[in-house]
């Protein structure tokens, strides 16, 4: 991965390039040599003496393999595939895998670059340690001994401007400890002397130079807080190499053992409950195996409860909930390219670590139908190693159908809703949290500077999209999530804009946080309720993230936060699943603003609405030709068009249509109803002495919503729907949405 990065100014290189690929060592080496000599002089000779004894488990020690696995249960594991098709095929891939690759003379490439070292290092030759556990062929072992013999002659295990403290050099070590582990007893003495020497020479250098900052030269993106997903790379590199040496003979590893569980102390401590990753699905599946397979080496050798973390055992909520029905992409928030290009590797197969903690038979079965899913349309698709390690087979027997259709991430104040888990299934995603999520924001503010500010988090991925929402249905995308945007712009997702204006996070290639603003307090979830037939209300407030202003005036021109320019602006959506969604937008200003509703898709058109006044119909259409039907209902008079928007991409741009209903008022209200369930609803939306009514003909029904607002900014609007006098869902004052844990 390359990026490119505008340099403001001295001042705010550091700012604008924290959080980025470590990948800018490609960048980096354009203007000058890694300066080898310096960054080696910081690596002291010795380590202070460990305050505490971290010992290997009594049953492991002196034991190898050991670090994912014992000999004796890599036979339960062959047993086990005896009855289970999945398992028997992963074995029989795995072993595949190993005997068609060489290993290549020369500095190989994973060395170099940190695309290599992911894909190849840290995914095909790692999985050698099981496929000749499970084949005992001799050519696996060879090709195991060759490796490590590279890995000793090299002299650096990541030849990067992040010299051996890169995401690479994590996956390096990654490879080298599960490989030395595994055939340890056959490696001859001399050599496995000399290779856990060589180990614990780059377990020093990435903890010198990576973790506690040393390193000369780059940038510090990673290590400013605990939910980098670069860092969980190294980290899961950084416990590979120490267990397997931990008791090695002539090897003093105490402090580092200590310092090392010290960091997943840390780590696991400021997790999220709900597992959920701030930058996106996408992103999410680029950090969480590793975050797992540390987690399980640390707690098999060592006894640690990492393993028991709500983080692991819910991670996989995210990727099944913003999984697009009949797609092999995501509908996701953050920076995530939302295609359709089937996969399923081995960053996938980490997933399965939420079931089998929790014994969880329904999430397991959804897993295994995505994966399933995603194989059959991509026939050459082969199962890696880690699925070995994750997927349960004693978990069968669930019945994908009957997981729960709606979930809240409450952390990052998202939620997915949809009517069934089959492909021709309707999604609707609703977003309204702060920039980073809860946990990270409580990181950044328990640990404020000596100026009494918030510490930086990495927020690159993030998006400017409060209040926003998507609609997926049956293999499209109708209303678009968007994609893996540069730069970020609120104008290209489906929120609104008030005087042409976004949100303030907007502007940068890569997002960073509000400089002293606390982000929890620019938008939130007001309101959650879950009622009876899948029905769901869930609200937002994101008046504060408008500031008339870009974050470029902020870090460019030292600007400080200005007040926001409009007062509230509440959204609420209604998911009344089967027959309709609602959307009701409560916007009030100081003073006259034109305030923007925004709708993206592939193709929208706008119909004919005279005898409708102020009232806009239209349909949004996927790429697949599906077509959504709509209505925009408002109290004030209103104009619409349709442009199109080019939504810049770091893997290719998209142009789509965009729905632009714009109110020239102080306050608007807009009712909109979505109907993707072909029931062609009608909206209207009627002024009332304290509120509003908000009327929807489907059929020969009438559902009438008395729709009222909230008393301040933190308590939900009063929204009570009622069909023939029969209550429908009510979101009332007491139905707070919950704030992280």
């Amino acid at each position: 991965m390359t990026i490119s990065v505008r340099f403001i100014s001295t001042c705010f290189a550091l700012i604008l390039t924290m959080g980025f690929a470590a990948a800018e060592d490609k960048a980096a080496r354009k203007g000058k040599p890694v300066d080898y000599q310096a960054n080696l002089a910081l690596v002291p000779t010795t380590d202070p003496k460990a305050t505490k004894t971290i010992t290997l488990r009594a049953e492991l020690a002196g034991q190898h393999p050991r670090l994912l696995f014992t000999n004796k249960e890599i036979e339960v594991l062959r047993e086990a595939s005896t009855h289970d098709a999945v398992l028997k095929q992963a074995i029989d891939d795995v072993i595949a895998i190993a005997g068609v690759f060489g290993v290549g003379k020369g500095t190989p490439a994973y060395i170099k670059d940190d695309t290599p070292a992911i894909w190849l290092a840290g995914g095909t030759y790692s999985g050698l340690s099981y496929a000749y556990h499970l084949s005992k062929e001799t050519k696996i072992k060879d090709k195991i001994i060759a490796i490590l013999n590279i890995m000793l002659r090299e002299p650096y295990w990541a030849d990067t401007a992040e010299l051996d403290s890169s995401m690479g050099a994590g996956n390096n070590m990654l490879m080298t400890g599960l490989l030395f582990d595994a055939i340890y007893t056959e490696l001859e003495p001399e050599f496995r002397t000399k290779m856990a020497a060589k180990i614990l020479l780059h377990v020093r250098r990435m903890w010198y130079l990576g973790h506690q900052k040393l390193a000369v030269g780059p940038v510090k993106y990673w290590q400013g807080d605990p939910a980098n997903n670069h860092r969980w790379h190294r980290n899961a590199g950084m416990a590979a190499c120490l267990l397997a040496i931990a008791d090695e003979p002539g090897l003093d590893t105490g402090y580092m053992m200590e310092q090392f569980k010290n960091e997943m102390d840390f780590i696991l401590k400021w997790q999220p409950h709900d597992g959920d990753c701030h930058e996106g699905t996408g992103y999410q599946v680029f950090g969480f195996t590793y975050l797992a397979l540390a987690s399980r080496m640390m707690d098999r050798a060592l006894g640690t409860t990492y393993q028991s973390s709500p983080c692991l055992r819910n991670a996989w909520a995210q990727q099944l909930y913003f999984w697009a029905p009949g797609r092999g992409g995501n509908v996701s928030f953050g920076d995530d390219d939302n295609g359709n290009g089937f996969g399923f590797d081995r960053l996938d197969a980490g997933f399965f670590a939420g079931p089998q903690l929790s014994r969880d038979k329904l999430a397991h079965a959804a897993l295994t139908f995505r994966m399933e899913t995603f194989q059959k349309a991509k026939k050459d698709q082969k199962h890696t190693w880690p699925m070995l390690v994750f997927y349960d087979p004693t978990l069968s027997g669930g019945d994908y159908l009957a997981l729960p259709t709606n979930r809240l991430f409450a952390d990052l104040g998202v939620a997915s809703m949809r009517d069934n888990w089959t492909p021709n299934g309707v999604a609707l995603t609703f977003k309204c949290g702060p920039t980073g999520g809860y946990r990270l924001n409580e990181y950044a503010w328990a640990n404020k500077n000596d100026k009494g500010e918030p510490l930086y988090v990495n927020v690159a991925h993030d998006d400017p999209d409060a209040n926003s929402f998507a609609l997926a249905m049956a293999g499209d995308l109708i209303f678009h999530p968007g994609t893996y945007s540069m730069p970020k712009s609120t104008e290209t997702i489906s929120t609104i804009l008030v005087d042409g204006k976004g949100q303030v996070t907007e502007g940068y290639e890569y997002t960073q946080p509000i400089p002293k603003a606390d982000m929890r307090t620019l938008s939130y979830l007001t309101g959650w309720k879950e009622g009876t037939g899948g029905r769901v209300i869930i609200e937002g407030e994101a008046s504060s993230a408008y500031r008339g202003i870009t974050e470029k005036n902020i870090y460019e021109h030292h600007q400080a936060l200005p007040d926001p320019i409009i007062n509230r602006f509440r959204r609420t959506a209604v998911w009344m699943p089967g027959e309709y969604i609602l959307l009701l937008d409560d916007i009030v200003a100081a003073e006259q603003r034109a305030i923007t509703w925004l709708g993206i898709t592939e193709k929208g058109v706008l119909l004919d609405a005279t005898n409708a006044p102020n009232t806009v119909l239209g349909t949004a259409a996927g790429k697949g030709g599906k077509t959504v039907a709509f209505q925009v209902a408002a109290d004030v008079a209103v104009q619409a068009e349709i442009k199109p928007v080019k939504l810049v991409g770091r893997r290719g741009d998209l142009t789509m249509d965009q729905f632009r209903i714009t109110a020239q008022s102080e306050a608007v209200h807009f009712a909109c109803v979505l109907d993707p369930w072909g029931k062609k609803p009608a909206v209207s939306i009627t002024k009332t002495a304290d509120g509003n009514t908000v009327t929807v003909i489907i059929g020969d029904k009438s559902d009438t919503w008395t729709w009222k607002a909230a008393a301040d900014g933190k308590t939900p609007s009063l929204v009570q729907g009622t069909r023939g006098g029969q209550a429908l869902i009510e979101l009332t004052e007491k139905d707070l949405a919950p704030h992280g844990e």
